[in-house]
């Protein structure tokens, strides 16, 4: 598969691996990580984690210290209206993520237990335990991630692999950018701290992750209290 859409740091320094590296906060990951680690930062459409045959090989030539997952799908539906139209959108849910982050772990573990480190960053969703209405299976598939963080943690933290996920909020970038003014406006009111996360928030909380071995298979919310 060609990783030509990627961006690539060549460096002295740990190896990052940032999938999603297209998408808004992506792309600021990318920025904020690049002068500390050696980054390879790839769309999600070109490094597709749903392409189990592909990860195998791509893990079987390089080994990461750090994989951050920034990747995801999002189809908004009440559970009544899903029908043969649009019951695809459930599938591409599942089939990235779901079973794409089991393929990313399936595929990176191997190379991360033969070196005896590693650091796994998931990002999920505030709505993994706050659901909204019509988000049932994007928010399913978010808590999905938060429990599968434990499993990981007690397959591997022997190895000195870290697993975990950051329950995100609403942040300065990405998705929020394509949200109505008036609705971003409704949902800043219900934050305690009235403001959307900035980037460097996110960067401080998965540099934390990173340094802190003893935390492993937990899901850190980043949310500005949204959820209290």
């Amino acid at each position: 598969m060609d990783l030509g859409f990627c961006n690539y740091k060549v460096g002295d320094m740990k190896k990052m691996l940032i999938i999603g590296g297209s998408g808004g906060i992506g792309k600021e990951m990318t920025k904020l990580f690049s002068d500390k680690y050696e980054v390879l930062s790839c769309s999600s459409k070109t490094f597709d984690i749903t392409n189990l045959p592909f990860l195998d090989r791509f893990f079987s030539l390089n080994t990461y210290d750090i994989i951050l997952n920034a990747s995801g799908y999002n189809y908004d539906s009440f559970v009544h209206k899903y029908n043969i139209k649009n019951i695809h959108e459930v599938d591409k849910m599942i089939d990235i993520n779901v079973k794409g982050n089991l393929n990313l772990l399936s595929a990176c573990l191997p190379g991360m237990r033969k070196q005896g480190n590693g650091r796994i960053i998931f990002l999920s969703s505030v709505l993994s335990t706050m659901p909204v209405a019509g988000t049932s299976v994007y928010s399913a598939s978010k808590a999905f991630i938060d429990n599968l963080v434990k499993t990981v943690t007690l397959e591997n933290l022997s190895k000195g692999i870290t697993c975990n996920s950051i329950q995100l909020g609403y942040f300065d970038a990405g998705m929020a950018h394509r949200i109505p003014e008036k609705i971003i406006n409704n949902i800043v009111d219900g934050i305690p701290l009235k403001r959307l996360g900035k980037m460097e928030e996110l960067y401080n909380t998965i540099e934390y992750l990173v340094n802190t071995e003893y935390v492993s298979g937990t899901s850190i919310k980043i949310n500005g209290g949204i959820d209290l």
